[in-house]
């Protein structure tokens, strides 16, 4: 149960809403459809209540009983189990009563209700108290017929080929069939129901197991390269020789290539758990996409491949809001696609503005290419994770065979359909629809920035505590940091930060996460416990390379200022820095 419901609840919907369980689910709705039809089944009776009135009590209290039974059904779900046992023996009192003390006898309404009553049992109540309430029920009819023989032909309708033994032998069987079918049916119920929470036991415990291992290994990659990707940037800052530019470029653009590879397989895996959501944020989509697709018409030119990007003259004047990562995302990938499977010929990006309102604007944005093309039988299969077009894509062109499938569930997460059109050998055309809100605010600066040279605006006199375990980011961050005047002290652990804070204060703590003896999550717990505020208050910036959306989403609680996903981009940090010193 997730929440209480109140008891003048009388919705079945909102009590259903409350039980996670299926099988609870369905025994809440047979018994609302019970107590309903037994309402309905008492105003059959209404009519005949003046000629009757021995009839008046009995059902006065049925209906009195239905409709409690039903409001507690209601609004106290979690008294189920109880209901039925109470409401099961009042049945068994009204059925012996009704057999061995009236004149009623054996009908085949008495039947009926015998036969529920063993439906009740079994499903409301399970295997082995469905057993006993049914050898309760069944003893009813089995004992009338014993004693009273006489009346057995005419009123029970009993075979008359038979002799009455083999009638009671056959009846008996019968009840025995019936009781035994639902026993070992409920069984095996139960077993499935048991077998398939363990199951999902495991599988939960498989996906965290498979989330920190996620978390682990992208610690482990992004590490080392936030210090291949830094030292390109400080190197290139810093050449003066074209060629040696060039060699550095490359080695950058390989660096980065890798780090699109993790994050695909990242990604894939925050898709794959419904992990992703839009943010919304305000952009102008030409400035955008003019943005996104700088870089992607340099590695255009290098293949020589004619790159155009057309959009709708009127979106020029349009500002939307929407996730620009997640756009941007989309079109790395369909370009980057294009730009692989093309060596000839030219990629086209087209923006189209279909319709557009007060509020809101629809966009088909298109990618087109004059490459390899795609057979297709391979169409559909090529938006599946882990597959390409075929087993030799993989060796000519590399790629893990993820970024399709990332691009559909974004587009899907935007309200869209991505499709494709492809001829073997002539080219392809992928396109997709999104409509966005259109923002009527004034934009203060881009969304979106081309990467531009590494700051050299002094942060001098700013105390800076860095606390990292790798020796490769030890040396970029020093030496970044000593690009902007700034000498800062090492801490190889978080019980060396604690150490160094209780001889010193720092204006920033530049805290990794995963580092031994301390972690970087535990030191800063302590620090906020500290008693000198020049200390407990010192700002802290988580730097991780961590995925984990428990950790990114609740950085706050964990007691950090704010944080930084390696790889970073020096300027950055660097903006982030000279917030703190411009505090001071």
């Amino acid at each position: 149960m997730t929440k209480k419901l109140p008891l003048a609840n009388l919705s079945l919907n909102k009590t259903l809403e409350t039980v996670s369980d299926a099988l609870t689910r369905a025994r809440i709705w047979i018994f609302f459809l019970v107590f309903i039809l037994n309402l309905a089944k008492m105003g059959a009776i209404l009519p005949f209540l003046p000629t009757n009135p021995s009839l008046i009590t009995g059902f006065i209290a049925g209906a009195l009983a239905t409709i409690m039974a039903l409001k507690l059904l209601l609004s106290r779900p979690q008294y189920l189990e109880l209901l039925i046992h109470v409401a099961l023996m009042i049945y068994l009192y009204l059925v012996w009563n009704r057999v061995f003390f009236t004149e009623s006898g054996l009908n085949i309404i008495v039947m009926q209700n015998i036969f529920m009553a063993v439906l009740w049992s079994f499903y409301g109540l399970g295997q082995r108290r469905g057993l006993w309430y049914s050898f309760a029920f069944m003893v009813v009819p089995i004992g009338y017929l014993l004693f009273n023989t006489n009346a057995l032909q005419d009123s029970l309708m009993l075979p008359s080929q038979y002799p009455f033994p083999a009638s009671m032998i056959i009846i008996t069987t019968n009840t025995l069939i019936i009781i035994i079918a639902h026993f070992y049916y409920q069984r095996a119920l139960h077993k499935t129901m048991e077998e398939k929470t363990k199951l999902n036991d495991q599988l939960n415990r498989l996906l965290d197991a498979k989330s920190d291992f996620l978390s682990t290994m992208s610690h482990e990659l992004r590490t080392p390269l936030n210090s291949v990707i830094g030292m390109a940037n400080l190197l290139i800052d810093n050449s003066q020789d074209d060629e040696q530019k060039e060699n550095l470029d490359n080695l950058r653009f390989s660096a980065e290539s890798l780090l699109i590879l993790i994050n695909d397989i990242l990604d894939f895996n925050k898709i794959d758990s419904h992990k992703v959501e839009l943010e919304t944020i305000p952009f102008n989509l030409p400035h955008l996409l003019e943005n996104i697709c700088g870089g992607l018409r340099i590695k255009a030119n290098e293949k020589a491949l004619y790159f155009n990007l057309n959009t709708d003259p009127e979106l020029l004047s349009v500002n939307v809001a929407g996730d620009t990562a997640r756009l941007a995302q989309i079109i790395y990938n369909l370009v980057g696609n294009a730009i692989k499977f093309t060596e000839k010929g030219t990629i086209n990006v087209d923006v189209k503005l279909l319709r557009k309102n007060i509020n809101r604007i629809n966009v088909r944005f298109s990618v087109e290419d004059t490459g390899t093309g795609i057979d297709p039988s391979q169409q559909q299969v090529i938006f599946e994770p882990f597959s390409q077009a075929s087993r030799n894509i993989t060796r000519k062109f590399g790629g893990t065979g993820l970024g399709l499938a990332i691009v559909k569930h974004l587009v899907d997460l935007h309200g869209g359909v991505i499709k494709l059109k492809s001829t073997p050998q002539v080219g392809s055309l992928f396109y997709f629809d999104i409509t966005y809100p259109i923002y009527h605010g004034q934009l203060h600066a881009s969304t979106t920035k081309r990467e531009r040279p590494i700051s050299t605006k002094s942060l001098h006199g700013l105390r800076i505590l860095l606390a990292e375990d790798n020796p490769m980011s030890i040396v970029f961050m020093q030496k970044l940091l000593f690009k902007w005047q700034v000498s800062p002290d090492i801490a190889k652990n978080g019980q060396e930060v604690i150490d160094k804070l209780e001889q010193r204060v720092y204006d920033v703590v530049l805290m990794d996460l995963h580092m031994p003896v301390m972690n970087g999550i535990d030191a800063t717990k302590y620090i906020r416990t500290m008693d000198d505020p020049n200390k407990s208050h010192v700002y802290i910036l988580a730097l991780t390379a961590s995925v984990s959306d428990d950790i990114i989403t609740g950085i706050t609680q964990l007691g950090f200022d704010d944080y930084l996903g390696k790889p970073f981009r020096p300027n950055d940090l660097h903006h982030k820095l000279e917030n703190v010193l411009n505090s001071q």
